[in-house]
């Protein structure tokens, strides 16, 4: 029971801002803890997960790239690039911080695996439940801006819907993730398909409303992967002439057409990518340095960049310039395989029968891909979160037996 509560709040807080997600790390350690009789049983269950060999693939993928966020870091403090005579400020401790995101999977899974069918369903749908409401809440936000106004520049009595993440970018990378657990629970039968109906339409609602031209994309690409795969071939060709349809009528409404034509933000990050890429340039084997791209950025745009024009700088706005200008080649190599290791599994999952939210996984990280062509969504500490969440569940599913969570396409989900 004490698993169940604090995965279902977990669940619910790594919707909501990065200081939620913080309060939720301390639940899942309080609870993992009390459930699990303290830390060695803990960690001695960690042990055992990694003797399962898809469990250890994973871990050695994200040793890779983690070694190779340490050695960029490594390259940076003994080989600076500089410009201008300014340089990243490398403190290793500090810096490799964030690495341990990507070890949560690993932390998470001795709970889950503990959890009978009826008790991982009932967090699977606290999760739904909250993604519901919170889409809904954005739908509110996007006409009146409430509770964090952020006015769309070509429609300013208009808001992104921003929820409590602080950033329109961010929803659009999280909210993928039950959006599309959402259209397997009802493929699928799990839930009650009433509610679940009112969450696929809210969820896409609030989705669009997020204004992000990336999930413009993102989204149909990836809901027509799902469609294709997901039902008959008659309904999957009438269903992507239906949405074909839909997305040329949107295009003849004003507020989209303008936002899809709108060049804000354009320039700036073809001049990012440019910076990038000349950091790539020079470090090719090691990059800039996890992360001090960002800084290195404006160190370059203030020499190189067009005169008279702001500097805008940060990271590169895009995942695979921003993981060559800062990890190099040894990064692009690590990242590339952790990423398709993880879709790997999804796809297992599903071909194999042994979970309904396993297209649907399949489907949003390719809408995750999408978004991280205009944005760095890999490395956002909050959208983090969510990649955890599903890798752990993914890994779960992935050693057990098919169709143990009762996913069998010849059967009924109850």
């Amino acid at each position: 029971m004490i698993l169940v509560a604090c995965l279902s709040i977990y669940s619910i807080l790594i919707l909501g801002s990065m200081a939620t997600m913080s309060i939720g790390i301390g639940v899942i350690v309080l609870g993992y803890l009390a459930a699990m009789g303290g830390p060695i049983p803990w960690f001695r269950a960690m042990r055992e997960e990694l003797q399962r060999p898809q469990v250890r693939t994973y871990f050695y993928w994200t040793v890779a790239l983690t070694l190779a966020c340490l050695v960029s870091l490594l390259g940076a403090k003994f080989f600076p690039l500089e410009y201008g005579g300014k340089g990243p400020e490398v403190h290793l401790a500090k810096d490799m911080a964030k690495a341990w995101y990507f070890f949560w999977p690993l932390f998470l899974l001795p709970g889950l695996r503990r959890l009978h069918l009826a008790e991982r369903r009932t967090i699977l749908k606290v999760w739904l439940i909250a993604f519901t409401l919170l889409s809904i809440l954005g739908i509110f936000q996007f006409f009146n801006g409430w509770p964090r106004p952020q006015p769309i520049p070509e429609r300013p009595n208009f808001f992104h819907a921003t929820l409590f993440l602080g950033h329109h970018l961010s929803v659009a990378s999280i909210f993928i993730f039950p959006f599309f657990a959402v259209l397997d629970a009802w493929r699928n039968r799990v839930f009650s398909r009433k509610w679940l109906t009112l969450a696929a339409l809210v969820g896409a609602l609030c989705l669009l409303a997020t204004v992000s031209r990336a999930l413009w994309l993102a989204l149909p690409a990836s809901l027509f992967v799902y469609v294709i795969f997901a039902l008959p071939r008659k309904w999957a060709a009438a269903l992507v002439t239906l949405a074909g349809a839909s997305a040329f009528g949107l295009y003849q409404i004003e507020n989209v057409r303008s936002r899809i034509r709108s060049g804000e933000g354009i320039h700036e990050r073809y001049a990012l990518w440019n910076a990038n890429w000349e950091f790539f340039k020079a470090r090719p084997i090691t990059g800039a340095g996890w992360h001090h791209n960002l800084e290195l950025s404006g160190y370059y745009l203030e020499i190189f960049g067009k005169k008279g024009v702001p500097i805008f700088s940060g990271h590169a706005h895009n995942n695979l310039i921003e993981v060559a200008a800062s990890l190099g080649i040894i990064g692009v190599i690590s990242w590339i395989g952790w990423n398709l290791f993880v879709v790997w599994i999804a796809w297992k999952n599903w071909r194999n029968q042994k979970t309904w939210f396993a297209l649907g996984l399949v489907c949003a990280w390719i809408a995750f891909q999408v978004n991280g062509l205009t944005q760095v969504n890999f490395w956002e500490s909050k959208v983090i979160h969510s990649m955890m969440w599903v890798v752990a569940w993914s890994l779960l599913w992935m050693t057990e037996k098919p169709a143990l969570d009762g996913a069998s396409r010849k059967e009924p989900i109850a």
